[in-house]
């Protein structure tokens, strides 16, 4: 089956918002967290079959992760299980760092340098077993506080920005071991720190 790809970033009518939203729901794609209408505005490309009806599409918002500390677009996708297999998910993210960064890069300063994927499927883990994934040029930067793999790609030319302020820890986690207290002690009661998270990837 040929799919054509359809760049809708910062395009979502409310007919196509109400279109990709059909979509979902019948795929029951979201979790209930999501607020669909609010996800639809993220949506930066849909794959359509060739009846012209929607087959998948891939959402950005842009994020800091306290590791990184850049604006990074984090990206999701969801695909219908019956076009799954068929290098959709490299067409669609493909497509989608191509309108990214055609939007972004006459912006000053841009609104992202890059896209960040945290990767749950297991068989797309199992496809990104190198640091650099050469086929789509991604990196990979750690892993997400659901231990899950994360990679980046940076757009090309693109500088680097000042780092993002990190937020304030709470008063309690600056604080040292109280006298009498050994530092192991002291450590203990401590949280451990945040490791960079991710939202529901789809």
């Amino acid at each position: 089956m040929a799919f054509t790809y359809d760049p809708i970033w910062k395009k979502i009518t409310p007919e196509i918002s109400k279109e990709i939203i059909a979509f979902w729901t019948e795929e029951n794609a979201l979790p209930k967290t999501e607020k669909p209408e609010t996800r639809a505005q993220q949506a930066v490309v849909a794959m359509r079959d060739d009846e012209g009806k929607i087959a998948a599409v891939c959402t950005s918002v842009v994020r800091v992760t306290p590791r990184l500390r850049q604006p990074l677009y984090y990206y999701r996708t969801f695909c219908s299980p019956k076009h799954r297999g068929n290098h959709t998910v490299q067409s669609m993210v493909e497509e989608a760092k191509k309108v990214l960064y055609a939007y972004n890069k006459d912006l000053q300063p841009p609104e992202a340098i890059g896209v960040m994927v945290e990767l749950e499927n297991n068989q797309l883990v199992s496809q990104y077993v190198h640091a650099q994934h050469k086929a789509t040029n991604f990196t990979f930067v750690g892993y997400s506080q659901r231990e899950f793999p994360i990679f980046v790609h940076y757009f090309e030319g693109f500088a680097l920005q000042p780092p993002a302020a990190l937020p304030k820890r709470p008063m309690a986690q600056r604080q040292g071991p109280r006298q009498g207290q050994s530092p192991a002690q002291g450590q203990q009661r401590r949280r451990p720190p945040q490791a960079d998270g991710g939202g529901q990837a789809n």
